[in-house]
This record gives C-alpha cells, sequence and structure tokens, in this order.
C-alpha cells in the first residue's frame, strides 16, 4: 500500500481548483494553466499531475483551443495567420498544431472582414489618404502587401477596368 502525504494530496486538491475556476471564463493552453499555478506558488510536481488530470478529462487540450482560438479570432478580430501564429505560440502552442489549425484560413477574406466595419468611416477621405488608412490598418494586423493591395483593389476597383 502507498502511503500519500495529505500535504500533497491537499495541495493537489488546490491546484485543481485552481484550475477550475482559471478554466470557468474560457478555455486555456497548458502552458497558460502551466503559468498560472507557478505563480500560485503550487510545486512543480503536482503542477504535472494536475494537468494530467485535466488533459485525462479532457479540460486541456492544446488543439482545441488552437482551433477554438483561430475561429474566435477569425469572428471577431480578423488578423493574419503570422499574427494568429506568434499569439499562439505566446500561449506555448507548438508549432505542429499552429500548423495544423491555420491551414483552411484564407487571408484575402480575413482581411476583407478586418476592413469590413472601417470602410464607411474611411470613404469619405480622399483615396490617397483612404489608402493610407487601410494598408496602415491591414499591416498593424500582420497582412503583407499583396493582401492590402488585394483589398484595396475590392475596396476601390481601377476606373480604367471599368465598363
Amino acid at each position: 500500500m502507498i502511503k500519500r502525504n495529505k500535504t500533497s494530496d491537499i495541495s493537489t486538491a488546490r491546484a485543481y481548483n485552481i484550475c477550475i475556476r482559471f478554466l470557468a471564463p474560457r478555455p486555456r493552453s497548458e502552458q497558460e494553466i502551466r503559468r498560472h499555478l507557478t505563480k500560485k506558488d503550487i510545486p512543480g510536481r503536482v503542477i504535472d499531475d494536475t494537468i494530467q488530470r485535466l488533459m485525462e478529462t479532457n479540460l486541456v487540450d492544446d488543439a482545441a483551443f488552437a482551433r477554438m482560438f483561430v475561429e474566435s479570432r477569425e469572428r471577431h478580430k480578423p488578423r493574419s495567420k503570422f499574427a494568429l501564429g506568434c499569439e499562439l505560440r505566446q500561449k506555448g502552442i507548438k508549432d505542429s498544431i499552429i500548423d495544423k489549425s491555420l491551414e483552411d484560413i484564407d487571408e484575402e477574406v480575413s482581411a476583407w472582414h478586418a476592413v469590413q466595419p472601417r470602410l464607411r468611416s474611411w470613404q469619405r477621405l480622399p483615396p490617397d489618404k483612404f489608402k493610407k488608412k487601410l494598408f496602415n490598418y491591414l499591416q498593424y494586423r500582420g497582412f503583407g502587401y499583396g493582401i492590402c493591395l488585394t483589398t484595396w483593389n475590392k475596396v476601390m476597383p481601377d476606373p480604367e477596368e471599368q465598363p
């Protein structure tokens, strides 16, 4: 029979409760949970045990978290694949998971969705200022020059090409 330390059991239960409260508002990555528990002065072995338990109960799944994060960003704050990848790396997601979660993103569509709310206010500007605003707005969100130019051409088609 293995004797368990009561202090260890209390610490594990405390760590699990901290995690449940931390996960209540939104899903988190394994690394986010690890950092949070470390800040709460939970010992490393207890952190590992707690994260293992959370993974077994599917409360922590980095692949599902990455998919959910990308879908949420696409809906509410569209960004480029590069910017999304950087955000996911900051949350401790592995590159293989990041690549898989970003493979279905169409950057042209994302850029178009990003500028939609701003178009009405910008269209009163002179074309050169409008173009500068659009390019700066998209580049700040990680989109490259080519995507910016494609979006600009959708918004302001070349007058020579119109019938």
